[in-house]
């Protein structure tokens, strides 16, 4: 197996142990952190392949931002766990699914992290903020061949777009906001696309501008 890292949100005890232990015998690099609200910075600093999160720990946690910590869970494979110490066993369960959704770590693994690229997060603070646009993977494409979407968050540096379409990591696209004042269209760099059906996730693209009018980021700073 490749070499591959994860980030695991657990307080210290016996589940964190096992979970590591579990880990270990998988070849698998693993950094814990015992509060959810420390996994942003974690994650801008160091790429990494997916999120495991000890269901007990993030029911305790008493943050105040949940809402950013589940936003930048989005961006990664997640597997919830919860341990039995009486029975020995590690119960995973799928990010966002029901309680029959049962997962092993192996499977998580093998399935979902291996095949995703490490990466890190920008620290510029993103809005759920949805507005409506035109999106494209050229700049003459617009009136001929765009996909009617919206964004699901954006920043200052970049937004994620909902799209189902076929979008590859490097790639260019385009975008125009209804929103905006100026329906120049905005240029795009997507750093990475989650294809429909691939997770349970929403679908779409992770960019930053690539090209956009000082008065367009002025507007989506006001908008923010």
């Amino acid at each position: 197996m490749n070499k591959i890292k994860l980030l695991l949100v657990a307080e210290s005890g016996m589940a964190r142990d096992a979970y590591r232990d579990e880990l270990f015998k998988l070849g698998v690099e693993v950094d814990c952190i015992s509060d959810p609200d420390g996994m942003e910075g974690q994650l801008c600093d160091v790429p990494y392949s997916g999120i495991l999160v000890d269901v007990p720990t993030m029911i305790r946690s008493e943050s105040t931002n949940k809402g950013r910590v589940s936003s930048v869970m989005d961006r990664f494979p997640v597997l919830r766990l919860l341990y039995n110490g009486d029975r020995g066993g590690i119960r995973g369960l799928s990010h966002g699914g029901t309680v029959r959704d049962n997962k092993s770590l192996k499977s998580f693994v093998l399935n979902e992290c291996l095949t995703f690229s490490p990466r890190t997060i920008r620290r510029s603070r993103r809005s759920d903020l949805v507005l409506n646009v035109l999106l494209a993977a050229d700049a003459d494409d617009f009136g001929k061949r765009h996909e009617r979407t919206v964004t699901v968050n954006v920043s200052e540096q970049g937004c994620f777009v909902y799209s189902t379409g076929e979008w590859e990591d490097d790639q260019t696209a385009w975008m125009v906001v209804n929103e905006l004042d100026d329906k120049t269209p905005i240029g795009l760099h997507v750093h990475w696309a989650r294809f429909w059906g691939e997770m349970t996730r929403i679908p779409g693209i992770g960019t930053s501008y690539s090209s956009i009018q000082p008065g367009q980021l002025e507007q989506i700073r006001h908008l923010l």
